[in-house]
């Protein structure tokens, strides 16, 4: 086919013969003609290496393709031309890229309909060769808006849904797809656009979820998570040890005040020892005086002076000697306050076995209800308006009326603490239940039942609630608690409620007392669909 174009015809010139694209490199050969300095070597090996080189077009031979002179000129030549056409300079305005050029394409020259490709000069002489005058040749087209069918060579109008294929109304015709879904592109567009909607909001629910996350982590605590855990575990430490302390000093006063009512007792009864012996020596000493008398008036007489003092002492109660009183433990334990210790001790002692051995604590995605949407972790919960969640499979524990969720995790003994950090927009619900809480209904609020308690903060008040009872609590909060800590006692039968500022600061809630019988499980519920409506679980705590 001839090149009518100038701008053809001058690609066609400075399209290398082995590559038939444009020069790359290009080298000039002793006798004249020009190769990319890639092809000549290719061309080069391809030969026997003991035969001299030679031109692949005239045959005269020339020395190693290395020391070919690179044609400067001619690769300036190229390079404006390429500048040109790219451009839209020789043509007059933007060009259309060659669809077979892998690497720097080429502005093409010609359209094939039949192949759909648009081909530069270098790619259209192969064309040519190969299919000569089967394809159809045309001018760029202005606009390749459409897809013609490459069996009847008419523009698409319609999409067959099941094999994803374009047709034109020929392919209608001969029934090959009447059992398929086929749609004009009208109608294919709008149902491909209710779906990339669909699925762009979710991108966008879960793209609000990861944003938010980031910004709690790039807000958190600058401090490493071990140096967190050393300073509460010596808190706690050290609230033992003062424990212990108060409690020695205790028992060494209360020994002090024993020990000094033991020894005033005893050094009384030494006096009165002390006393009748004097009494009972002065008796032996006068009876003896009185005795050694010979004369029967003096004896008479000193008997009558001394008979009543040694009557007297005859007839004394000799004291009993002092002997250690038997220690009362009943006493001293009431004394000591013992069982307030234990139970204090008891319970530091739990605050740091759970601190040592932090909850893992997972949201269950089988209770969640369809609105909520749960991160991959399981850690942090959102409410999707409009969005509803997989809930194909078992829905026997899934809220489907109150937008909540509970842990997969439950506890049937022990203490054990945990907290969730809650966004700034979020109006929430944070307790726990028995697995038996109804799942659908009014009745199935958190709170509202007898088989779960929460604290929940909604329309700017914080309130507790167990069996639809609820009261208001957090007296002097001010604004809404970014964290909220809770301790379950099972033993004990509390559940606490703290909010936990910045430097750690806590401030008491509110405390349920409660005899469980079952076992009871963190849940959470959300109440508002803004963006910053999430709830977190914290790792580690």
């Amino acid at each position: 086919m001839s090149q009518s174009k100038p701008e053809e015809r001058l690609a066609l010139e400075l399209s290398c013969a082995i590559c038939l694209q444009l020069y790359r490199d290009p080298v000039a050969l002793p006798c004249g003609h020009n190769y990319c300095l890639g092809c000549i070597q290719n061309a080069a090996s391809a030969e026997d290496p003991k035969s001299p080189k030679r031109c692949p077009e005239c045959r005269e031979e020339y020395g190693s393709p290395e020391k070919l002179p690179k044609n400067f000129k001619l690769s300036s030549i190229v390079d404006g031309f390429l500048v040109a056409t790219t451009g839209g300079g020789l043509r007059g305005g933007p060009t259309v890229p060659c669809d077979q050029c892998l690497d720097n394409p080429i502005a093409a020259v010609k359209y094939c309909t039949r192949c759909e490709m648009s081909l530069c000069p270098g790619h259209l002489k192969k064309h040519e060769e190969r299919h000569r005058s089967v394809h159809v040749l045309v001018e760029l087209p202005a606009e390749r808006d459409g897809k013609r069918c490459p069996v009847h060579l008419k523009v698409t109008e319609y999409l067959c849904t099941q094999e994803r294929l374009f047709l034109c109304s020929e392919c209608l015709m001969e029934g090959t797809h009447q059992h398929h879904e086929v749609q004009t592109f009208e109608v294919a567009k709008e149902e491909m656009k209710r779906v990339l909607e669909e699925l762009g909001k979710a991108v966008s629910d879960k793209l609000q979820m990861t944003e938010a996350l980031l910004k709690s982590a790039s807000e958190g605590p600058t401090d490493k998570a071990e140096d967190k855990l050393v300073a509460r575990a010596n808190i706690l430490l050290d609230n033992m040890t003062s424990l212990i302390s108060t409690y020695k000093s205790r028992m060494s006063t209360v020994m002090d005040d024993k020990l000094h009512s033991r020894d005033k007792s005893w050094q009384a009864k030494l006096c009165d020892l002390e006393g009748c012996l004097h009494q009972l020596q002065d008796a032996q000493k006068c009876t003896g005086e009185v005795l050694s008398q010979s004369s029967e008036f003096l004896f008479i007489q000193n008997y009558l002076n001394v008979e009543a003092r040694v009557r007297q002492a005859a007839n004394v109660t000799i004291p009993a000697l002092p002997s250690e009183e038997p220690s009362n433990a009943k006493q001293l334990r009431s004394v000591l306050r013992t069982d307030a210790f234990h139970a204090e001790m008891s319970l530091l002692l739990e605050c740091l076995h759970s601190m040592m051995n932090p909850l893992d604590l997972t949201f269950n995605p089988a209770t969640a209800h369809p609105s909520l949407l749960l991160s991959s972790d399981l850690k942090t919960v959102k409410q999707c308006a409009g969005v509803k969640s997989n809930t194909s499979g078992d829905q026997s524990e899934r809220f489907s009326t109150a937008t909540q969720v509970m842990c997969t995790e439950g506890f049937s003994t022990g203490v054990h603490m945990w907290a969730v950090e809650v966004g700034p927009g979020c109006m929430w619900s944070v307790g726990v239940c028995y697995k038996s809480i109804p799942r659908k209904g009014d009745h199935s609020r958190l709170g509202h039942n007898a088989s779960s308690w929460r604290v929940q903060w909604k329309s700017k008040k914080l309130t507790a609630c167990y069996d639809s009872a609820s009261v208001a609590v957090g007296e002097g909060l001010v604004m809404p608690p970014k964290k909220v800590e809770v301790t379950l006692d099972y033993e004990g039968g509390t559940i606490a409620f703290h909010s936990s500022g910045q430097g750690g600061r806590k401030q008491h809630l509110y405390t349920f007392s409660a005899v469980f019988k079952d076992i009871v499980y963190p849940a959470f519920g959300i109440h508002s669909t803004s963006e910053e409506s999430w709830i977190t679980i914290l790792s580690g705590v």
